[in-house]
């Protein structure tokens, strides 16, 4: 074909907003049937009418767009065209020459073997969307791409051209304000922008605009043509991988152990917070710096580290105890671990160093408690035996051996209980073994000569977990204790055996006296001498009933006062009730055991009282009232005894100081060394305040 390709076909020079023609070729001229001065001033777009082709036209392999414009010549023929354009300045204004590309055959016959001259190479081919738009956001072309990345089809674009706004509006403000500073400057011709857009769903979708700028004859910017570019899902996998590095980034530096990075020259490429923290410099320190920077010099065996490294690089996972040292010059224990992996796509080796001076100290503390531990288990007087958790046995100190007779290696492995225990003791023994509780039991046991000896046994589980994985066995050999307990125990039961037969014999005894005075009471005809007789019968049983009550319990140093005074008073009270009006005692005693020495006096003074209130208290009345009272006030006893009869006689206060009653009181209250106080109001008052003797308390063996 001799015809040349820019003659054969039909192109256009128009005005780059408005699209009027302002210059055609001679092959437009010819197509079109239009001379030069017809088409000029002319709008290309008026020329025809753009056309959606069909589903079946679309699909046809050699039409490769369906922005096609059916246009009228002069004559009334109609033909098809594709347009293609490009940016240009025509006389120093902006402009665009458009090839118009003839697929009428194409259309017409249908004919697939039928190839046009050219096809159109504009914006249906780019990979990319492509637009273009002036300053009232019209826009003046519309891609297939652009149909794809926003959602609008060309046939809605063409009803409606300003649905550029919709697209823009989430970051609209954002380009508006870079055109108008790009708009400032005559030579800036194109701005790269990232923008959130949203499409006809309204769906955000994230872009990058590559905008050139087509400037009038002022120099101002009156179209843009537009390139875009989604990159929402790289947006995205961007987002997640800074994400991603974040928190790899967070994880990394919450480590508090030291651990940096290495390439395979040795050299710290990266360092985490835990490093910064372990050697005491900052991370700016410390990379770039070889990996001796970190160790102690004189400790550090650079030639040995350097096999570690190599070794790391082929695979192999090293761990190593090393000494590091801080910024302040502190040498350290560490322990080292390096691992060959990857960093921004750099093969490295990753170092975890950590500071062990803590654990080399806590496993010397260790040591130095089981040396301890082994000391006193060996040393121990008292016998102790290590079962594992089948009881069987693990060890057994000197003091065991010493008891029991047997030597370590000659029992290891056997069960203790059956090595140890009599036949009759096999319960007991395994249930304290099964304990998981410290359990103390007294027993028997079995010597390696078959000697049996006594034993306080205490079982004593050692748990980890809740799961029982030893049990110490301890042992205390109290046959001796046993033995002298016994024989205590003999001495005991003959004393209180003796003591009971001395309390008896007391007893009986002064019922001979007792009974002695009755019968002289009996045979004497003075009235006088009867009542002194009879008196003095009171008296010798107030004592005869302390021996009584102590010869009934089971205590016989000690009298309950509560109960000897009112059965005391019992006595009394029979004796001398037909001789007076009657006569009601009232009681307030708190329970107290008092020694022979105090109840006694206590028992005296409550006979002489209760008998002179009997004979002398309520003459010339009914009835009468006693109290008595036995009370604990803080660390003293306060014994008292009040009646409401006629009181003392206030003339004859020389003859009540030396009667043989009240000689008696005074008497038994220094026994007491009790402070006594004597009222006569309202009736008589006799109260006595001492303290207890302490009695020593009994053992119990």
């Amino acid at each position: 074909m001799g015809i040349s390709f820019f003659e054969s076909q039909p192109m256009f020079v128009c005005d780059q907003l408005t699209l009027k023609i302002l210059c055609a070729n001679e092959a437009a001229v010819s197509k079109l049937g239009y001379n030069l001065k017809e088409l000029v001033g002319r709008p290309l777009t008026l020329l025809g009418k753009q056309i959606v082709l069909t589903e079946d036209q679309v699909e046809d392999s050699t039409i490769v767009s369906n922005e096609t414009w059916e246009i009228k010549t002069k004559d009334k023929q109609l033909l098809y065209f594709q347009y293609s354009s490009h940016l240009i300045k025509h006389q120093g204004q902006p402009a665009k020459v458009v090839v118009a590309h003839d697929i009428t055959d194409i259309i017409r016959d249908k004919d697939v073997n039928k190839v046009p001259f050219s096809y159109p190479i504009g914006f249906h081919d780019f990979p990319l969307a492509e637009l273009e738009w002036d300053m009232s956001l019209k826009i003046l072309r519309w891609s297939k791409k652009s149909s794809e990345l926003f959602g609008y089809t060309q046939e809605e674009i063409l009803h409606n051209q300003y649905v550029l706004k919709d697209i823009l509006k989430p970051d609209f403000e954002l380009l508006v304000k870079s055109i108008e500073k790009d708009s400032t400057y005559s030579n800036r011709n194109t701005r790269t922008i990232r923008l959130r857009n949203r499409n006809k769903h309204g769906d955000i979708v994230e872009c990058e605009w590559y905008n050139s700028y087509l400037h009038d004859k002022n120099g101002k910017i009156s179209s843009i043509y537009s390139v875009i570019k989604d990159v929402t899902v790289v947006r995205a996998a961007l987002r997640k991988y800074e994400q991603t590095m974040g928190s790899f980034r967070d994880l990394y530096n919450s480590i508090s152990d030291a651990i940096y990075l290495l390439n395979y020259e040795g050299t710290i490429i990266d360092a985490n917070t835990g490093t910064e923290e372990v050697f005491g410099y900052s991370r700016s320190e410390m990379l770039g710096q070889d990996i001796r920077f970190l160790g102690a010099g004189g400790k550090f065996s650079e030639e040995k580290v350097r096999k570690y490294l190599i070794r790391a690089q082929k695979g192999e996972s090293i761990k190593y105890e090393g000494w590091g040292k801080k910024k302040n010059g502190e040498v350290f224990p560490t322990e080292v671990l390096i691992n060959a992996g990857s960093f921004l796509d750099e093969e490295v080796l990753i170092v975890v160093e950590r500071d062990i001076s803590e654990r080399l100290l806590s496993h010397e503390v260790l040591k130095h408690r089981e040396s301890l531990f082994s000391n006193l288990f060996h040393s121990s007087p008292i016998g102790i035996a290590l079962l594992n958790n089948h009881h069987e046995i693990d060890r057994i100190n000197d003091s065991f051996a010493n008891i029991f007779g047997y030597q370590e290696e000659e029992i290891k492995g056997l069960e203790l209980d059956k090595l140890i225990v009599p036949d009759d003791g096999i319960d007991d023994a395994t249930e304290l073994s099964n304990s998981k509780t410290a359990k103390v039991y007294t027993g028997k046991r079995k010597t390696k000569d078959g000697s049996i000896i006594d034993v306080i046994v205490c079982a004593v589980p050692v748990i980890v977990d809740n799961r029982v994985i030893a049990v110490y066995g301890i042992y205390v050999d109290i046959t001796d204790r046993k033995d002298a307990e016994e024989k205590l125990k003999r001495n005991l039961r003959e004393k209180e055996v003796l003591l009971a037969e001395i309390h008896h014999r007391v007893k009986n005894n002064l019922a001979v006296i007792t009974g002695l005075l009755e019968l002289q009471s009996l045979t004497v005809d003075n009235s006088s001498a009867q009542t002194v007789l009879k008196d003095s019968q009171m008296r010798v049983n107030s004592i005869a009933m302390v021996h009584e009550l102590l010869y009934q319990s089971e205590d016989f140093s000690q009298v309950s006062i509560q109960n000897y005074l009112r059965e005391l008073s019992k006595v009394i009270s029979l004796s001398l009730m037909n001789r007076t009006v009657p006569i009601d005692i009232a009681f307030d005693l708190d329970e107290v055991e008092l020694e022979i020495t105090q109840a006694i006096p206590c028992g005296l003074l409550l006979n002489e009282i209760l008998t002179n209130s009997y004979k002398h208290a309520f003459q010339g009345k009914n009835e009468g009232q006693i109290w008595v009272s036995f009370k604990k006030v803080g660390e003293e006893l306060v014994y008292s005894i009040r009646d409401n009869g006629i009181g003392l006689p206030s003339n004859d206060e020389e003859k009540k100081r030396k009667s043989l009653g009240m000689t008696l009181i005074r008497t038994l209250g220094k026994q007491l060394q009790a402070e006594t106080e004597i009222r006569s109001e309202n009736g008589v008052l006799f109260e006595f305040k001492f303290k207890k003797k302490v009695i020593q308390p009994r053992v119990e063996v």
